[in-house]
């Protein structure tokens, strides 16, 4: 009966524990404008090639009232600022394994990038 006490209260310690460290979302800054660039950087300032699946934080700076900033891949097709929004934004995005683009709608040709989720 002692051992069955101690394992649930073990369990429980752990379950605490475990809650306590939910990791937050990753967190990643865009940029859009003023002139025809679009950028995705992490904190520390490197352009985001790569990123992990699950919730990242993505805060956009739009700096230019003729662009958007919008974001493609398995699962997500948003714009996360309007075009005749500036300011700065921050959406939290769910990200799947593959491909993702971020593009001004306006002028996809032109401004766009990649970086895979593994």
């Amino acid at each position: 009966m002692r051992s069955l006490v101690i394992t649930a209260a073990l369990a429980a310690v752990l379950a605490l524990a475990g809650a306590g460290s939910a990791m937050s979302p990753s967190k990643v800054k865009g940029t859009v404008g003023p002139g025809f660039t679009i950028t995705l950087k992490n904190l520390q300032g490197q352009v985001v090639k790569t990123q992990t699946r699950g919730a990242h934080s993505f805060a956009v700076a739009d700096k230019g009232d003729i662009h958007d900033f919008s974001l493609k891949g398995p699962g997500v097709n948003k714009h996360l600022t309007g075009v005749s929004f500036t300011g700065t934004k921050t959406v939290l995005v769910t990200l799947k394994k593959g491909t993702y683009t971020y593009y001004c709608s306006v002028h996809p040709t032109q401004m766009h990038h990649t970086f895979r989720v593994s």
